[in-house]
């Protein structure tokens, strides 16, 4: 369609390293850019900041020049060069989104990790199906055949059948020591677009109702099994 239509693809992949999709590595299919993240919380870190990928080469000069205030030129070549290479030109109005070498120092060594955390991340999630089966949530989505989850969250969401809110159960399991998030709380509800835009919530019925009912359990590559069964077994009796 995007290619019918002469439109740009640029694909959100925050959470999605390493993950494969028809047997392809995100970051490798055919849309313009990917975008990931390396924040603190994600698959792999380098403390903030990210990486695009693409294979347009026009692409690719505009975001080395936008990444750094617009300047036409990388000006760390200043303080590298082997001859006087003083002068830069401001050529557009940039931005200061260029990486730290302290933490793209990080990454290069948690890249070589990546799919050995994706691997415990994987596990812990199947522990966590295995141990959820019978209770009235439901859980994640699993990946499709032959392809990987990078398993970032493991969000589950509460039955109608459950008689607490979302908040209630959230705040038992808070009583007992394990913290729990929401990933995420929709735009409409936020002031800034809620009330620019005159958003209600019913406007958006069925994103609204998952919101109320979704959550985030602890899912992170240093989970024991034993702390594992401790989360479930904190939802077990946050279900009661």
């Amino acid at each position: 369609m995007a290619k019918k239509h002469d439109l740009r693809v640029m694909e959100d992949a925050a959470h999605s390293l390493p993950t494969t999709c028809s047997g392809k590595m995100i970051g490798t299919l055919d849309s313009d850019v990917t975008v990931f993240s390396f924040y603190a919380n994600k698959t792999i870190t380098t403390g903030e900041g990210g990486m695009l990928v693409t294979r347009d080469p026009e692409i690719a000069k505009r975001a080395r020049v936008m990444r750094l205030h617009g300047i036409n030129r990388d000006a760390f070549d200043r303080f590298t060069a082997k001859a006087p290479s003083w002068y830069y030109e401001i050529v557009a109005p940039g931005f200061k989104y260029n990486m730290t070498d302290i933490a793209a120092s990080m990454g290069i060594h948690q890249l070589k990790k990546a799919n050995a955390f994706q691997q415990k991340r994987a596990h812990i999630a199947a522990l966590y199906d295995e141990a959820l089966a019978d209770l009235p949530i439901v859980k994640p989505p699993q990946s499709a055949e032959g392809d990987i989850h990078s398993w970032h969250l493991y969000v589950i969401q509460l039955d109608d059948s459950v008689a607490i809110t979302r908040d209630q159960f959230v705040e038992r399991m808070f009583a007992q020591g394990i913290g729990c998030s929401v990933h995420y709380i929709p735009l409409h509800l936020h002031p800034y677009w809620r009330d620019t835009y005159k958003l209600t919530p019913e406007m958006f019925p069925v994103s609204q109702r998952i919101y109320e009912r979704t959550l985030s359990l602890p899912l992170y590559t240093r989970m024991t099994d034993d702390d594992v069964k401790r989360v479930v077994s904190a939802v077990k009796e946050a279900l009661k």
